[in-house]
């Protein structure tokens, strides 16, 4: 009873969650809390910086109240969404609201980057492409549209940085949350300071970088009161949630490719080397870097609304249906979905068709489509298009090869979905039974910082925890090979033109008021 504890934090897309487990991964309490997410304008999305503050607190003080002795809860480490960050002034005061990853007001940014800089060289120095998304494009439209809180903001502190400061004072940020900023060499591993004079972004506004596992200090005395830890709980680095929660659930074995099931959907390889090679920026994947004993490498696709479009279903039918019952419905869907189709890109375009500004689509609609029919199109959708994604990312280099295919995440707790996704695919796929592996990486990265580890291998030597294996169905495979290949692989191409133009007119014409 008197063993150490590690708590990890996950700030997600919309909730807060801190998690005690521990040295072995055995999760022992949690608590979350979920700020107000505003929209003040259409395609826009913010959130009070000192709301989300708030909520970390309500959060670590829920998970702390279940331990029996909370001294013994040695560290804390906090893993997030990238590409949000707190911009504050010389007093530590938000100067604008979190402008969240997903906001669409950056496009005409990403654009003029890519004409200007160029996107082979946004490719070549940062491993990422001219994508809204990036936080270099967030800045950028600060200092084109708010002059005066541009004028005012010295910092500028992502997600996990801004939390980690607020538990300890400490400004830092980690190499794999920088990486999604445009404003890190990939190959140097220091900041781009020549990008940053050319876009005129002030170099003073980023933090120091750090590994994660990183010691940042303990917690402030009015925080260790305020959320019930004891004042001696150390602070440490932790880092973007799908890389940190990729390491965790296994993919540091060679040849794993790691597929992380969320709001958004990321199909990442590890590799040794960044990878070089051209066209890469043009379909869409992105390169970065998780620093811990050493650089851990990465390249990713990014589907970026997979369970977003499940939970857009959700809100369109105003929650008359739960969960359990749409898998169950859906189940008794034929495969195909009786001809509909679904293409998920509601924000986005994913690899290898990376857009700006995306639209989803259901193609095939009749009088006979009922909520089951389009809850089965949607997880087809997105089971489609990472293979999509997967496909492009193995011809990146003659040298990377996939053996296995790991998933983790809330919505590889959805079997159809599963079961749909090792048969589109047609591979086994192992889904790990650790929904909570972004906490969990957290925790540990607390716990390297807290010296109850010595690095990172030894962290993941001691833990265990179940897995499954998603097997395909034959006759399902047989008929996604025919599907994947002759209809939804060809349906991007077909659709797109037709949307950017609807694009076009709406942004071009003036429309008249309703009724």
């Amino acid at each position: 009873m008197n063993s150490p504890l590690l708590m990890g934090i996950d700030a997600g897309s919309s909730r807060v969650r801190a998690l005690i487990f521990t040295p072995e991964g055995l999760l022992q309490a949690q608590g979350s809390a979920a700020p107000e997410i505003q929209s003040p304008r259409p395609g826009w999305a913010t959130m009070r910086s000192e709301d989300l503050w708030e909520c970390c607190v309500q959060a670590i003080r829920e998970a702390a109240a279940q331990i029996d002795d909370p001294k013994r809860i040695r560290s804390v480490a906090v893993a997030s969404v990238a590409e949000a960050a707190v911009p504050l002034d010389a007093h530590g005061n938000a100067t604008y609201p979190i402008i969240a990853w997903y906001d669409g007001r950056t496009t005409p940014q990403a654009l003029w980057l890519k004409e200007h800089v160029g996107a082979e060289r946004l490719f070549e120095i940062t491993g990422l492409n001219a994508n809204p998304i990036f936080g270099l494009c967030k800045q950028m439209w600060l200092r084109d549209h708010e002059p005066e809180v541009f004028r005012n903001t010295v910092s500028w502190l992502n997600t996990a940085d801004f939390l980690a400061w607020k538990l300890c004072g400490t400004p830092a940020t980690d190499y794999s949350l920088a990486s999604r900023t445009l404003a890190l060499s990939l190959h140097t591993l220091e900041y781009a300071d020549d990008l940053l004079r050319e876009v005129q972004i002030p170099r003073t506004w980023y933090q120091p970088l750090v590994a994660s596992g990183t010691a940042l200090g303990a917690l402030l005395p009015e925080v260790a009161r305020q959320t019930g830890l004891p004042p001696d709980c150390q602070v440490a680095a932790g880092g973007h949630d799908h890389f940190v929660g990729a390491l965790i659930a296994g993919g540091l074995v060679p040849g794993t490719l790691m597929n992380s099931m969320g709001t958004a959907e990321a199909v990442t390889l590890f590799t040794e080397t960044p990878v070089i090679r051209q066209g890469l920026a043009q379909s869409g994947y992105v390169q970065g870097v998780l620093m811990a004993d050493r650089p851990y490498y990465y390249l990713l696709g990014g589907l970026f609304t997979s369970g977003a479009s499940v939970q857009w279903f959700h809100e369109l039918t105003e929650h008359r249906y739960s969960h359990e019952h749409l898998i169950q419905e859906a189940g008794s869907v034929s495969p195909g979905s009786d001809g509909v189709l679904f293409l998920p890109h509601l924000r986005v375009g994913a690899p290898p068709n990376p857009v700006e500004v995306s639209r989803g689509a259901f193609l095939g609609l009749g009088t006979g489509a009922r909520h089951p029919t389009l809850y089965r199109a949607i997880l087809e959708g997105m089971a489609c298009d990472v293979r999509l994604i997967a496909e492009g990312l193995l011809h990146a280099s003659e040298a990377l090869q996939v053996h296995e295919v790991r998933c983790f995440g809330g919505e590889s707790q959805n079997r159809l979905l599963m079961q749909i996704k090792a048969s589109v695919l047609n591979r086994r796929l192992t889904r790990l039974e650790m929904t909570e592996a972004v906490s969990l990486g957290a925790a540990l990265f607390g716990g390297i910082g807290a010296d109850l580890f010595a690095h990172l291998p030894e962290a993941l030597e001691g833990l265990s925890f179940a897995s499954e294996e998603i097997l395909p169905v034959p006759e399902w495979a047989a008929y996604y090979e025919r599907h994947y290949q002759d209809v939804y692989a060809k349906a991007w191409a077909q659709i797109w033109p037709l949307q950017q133009r609807i694009l076009e007119v709406q942004s071009h014409s003036e429309r008249p008021p309703g009724p």
